[in-house]
């Protein structure tokens, strides 16, 4: 008993590994390289602007470039991503949950904060000036809050990884339905060898 409880110790995170690989390598290989590079090239493109923003804003004060922030859990992200793909293992699972969960709640904070000081901060004198910085603040909010959705993306993806408590429970169901009609035509079954048996016996 104690070499077959074992053995089963030891298969149980082999099989989870096998799960996994069939999981990143086949079912969702492609989605997650497209998350990936997505991710990459998000975070990437995102420096410039920020870069950009804080240098009219504040004279280069980096302190004031919060979207750097996402930006560096973007790269990571998708770092992180494309080592799950490549070669998948357990903690990069887990990894990729909390990086994610970490630039949506990150990601849509700055995404607010942006988004307020565009609104309520101090005009710039120059016309000119007003329209550039117009342009790079809203790219800068549009390229933040992919990061946030391609986030939300990558939880809904790995928690697709198992089965939903909706489908467990709707199969639940069907087995205590298929379990009910079962048991309603056992009595049946007993009721035969009875009434053949009285039958035999009146007729004697």
């Amino acid at each position: 008993m104690e070499d077959r409880a074992g053995q089963r110790e030891q298969e149980r995170p082999s099989l989870r590994l096998e799960k996994l690989q069939h999981w990143a390598r086949h079912r969702q290989s492609g989605h997650l390289l497209v998350l990936a590079v997505s991710q990459l090239w998000l975070a990437v493109a995102l420096v410039p602007f920020a870069v950009s923003v804080a240098c009219l804003n504040s004279d280069c004060h980096m302190a004031t470039a919060l979207p750097l922030g996402p930006g560096a859990l973007g790269l990571l992200t998708g770092t992180v991503t494309l080592e799950l793909r490549r070669a998948p293992r357990l903690w990069k699972v887990r990894a990729m949950m909390i990086f994610n969960t970490f630039n949506l709640i990150f990601g849509f904070v700055v995404v607010v904060v942006e988004v307020m000081k565009t609104v309520l901060g101090p005009v710039p004198t120059a016309p000119s000036q007003l329209d550039r910085l117009l342009v790079l603040e809203i790219s800068t909010e549009a390229f933040t809050l992919g990061g946030v959705l391609l986030s939300a993306y990558s939880l809904f993806l790995l928690s697709q990884r198992k089965p939903g408590c909706c489908r467990s429970q709707s199969l639940l169901y069907q087995e205590l339905q298929e379990g009910l009609s079962e048991l309603e035509e056992v009595p049946d079954l007993e009721d035969r060898p009875t009434r053949t048996s009285t039958a035999n016996g009146t007729n004697e």
